[in-house]
């Protein structure tokens, strides 16, 4: 029997790694986001690697949307066996600057959307195999700062939830795991998206922890943010490390307030 994954929230990045590194693993990834046409790009781009790989478009806030996409997966490929949460909207604020109406939507996002796919997933997937829960944490859960204010609090409540749900299955043969990133994607080769994808392959292997850290083993002191940081205290340095780490680079870009807080120690 074919495995079938759900991944929702399959981008260009970690989510089309995650969908490529299953694939090679011998499982039949859905890539699952909101644009149709980015999708199928996606997926094409898998089927010219040789791999297999279908996708259905599906908004992760929109519990209809959802629930016709997990029957539209049941229909086609059978009930699922896993499903790896990896949306997220990680725009940097602070603690006093965004309009409620914008933190109560990233909540829908990072969290609500969480709790109402795997429920959903939970309803189709079959009991009398092994299943997977998987969803993509950050270290931001670990280390709140006045400019990741709505990150790190989303992040520790989707923490939250999943140390729970995975305690309710303790014993059981459904498996709920927290990966939790604690780096910037292509910041340094543990965090090229391929290397980051393969901890998903393992966590359903091993099916043993419910949070697991990456890099590393335990919360990282500093942040990846805070180490981010540091480099800007020297121009050279920064300048030398974002010209041969784009993804950070764009990073800065979109995020120029980050580094206005220079100072790790508050």
């Amino acid at each position: 029997m074919t495995k079938t994954v759900i991944v929702l929230g399959a981008g260009s990045g970690f989510g089309l790694a995650i969908a490529r590194a299953f694939s090679q693993a011998g499982a039949h990834p859905v890539l699952v986001a909101r644009n149709p046409q980015r999708l199928q790009t996606l997926t094409e781009q898998l089927h010219m690697e040789g791999l297999a790989a279908d996708w259905i478009a599906a908004d992760a806030t929109d519990p209809e949307q959802t629930a016709s996409m997990f029957q539209q997966v049941t229909r086609q490929f059978g009930r699922p066996q896993t499903l790896i949460y990896n949306v997220a909207n990680t725009t940097l604020d602070g603690p006093l600057t965004t309009p409620t109406p914008q933190i109560q939507q990233r909540l829908n996002t990072n969290v609500i959307g969480a709790i109402t796919t795997s429920r959903q997933f939970l309803d189709l997937a079959p009991t009398d195999l092994p299943r997977n829960i998987l969803f993509t944490g950050g270290g931001a859960a670990h280390h709140p700062d006045k400019t990741t204010t709505t990150l790190s609090l989303t992040k520790a409540a989707l923490r939250s939830y999943t140390l729970s749900l995975a305690d309710a299955f303790h014993g059981t043969n459904t498996y709920v795991g927290l990966i939790t990133i604690q780096g910037i994607a292509g910041t340094s080769e543990a965090m090229r998206p391929a290397n980051v994808a393969q901890v998903y392959v393992k966590a359903v292997n091993t099916r043993s922890t419910a949070e697991i850290f990456y890099p590393g083993t335990t919360a990282n002191s500093p942040s990846e943010f805070d180490q981010l940081r540091k480099l800007s205290a020297n121009p050279d340095q920064l300048h030398d490390f974002l010209a041969s780490h784009p993804s950070a680079a764009t990073f800065i870009q979109n995020h120029p307030e980050f580094l206005d807080a220079s100072d790790p120690s508050h």
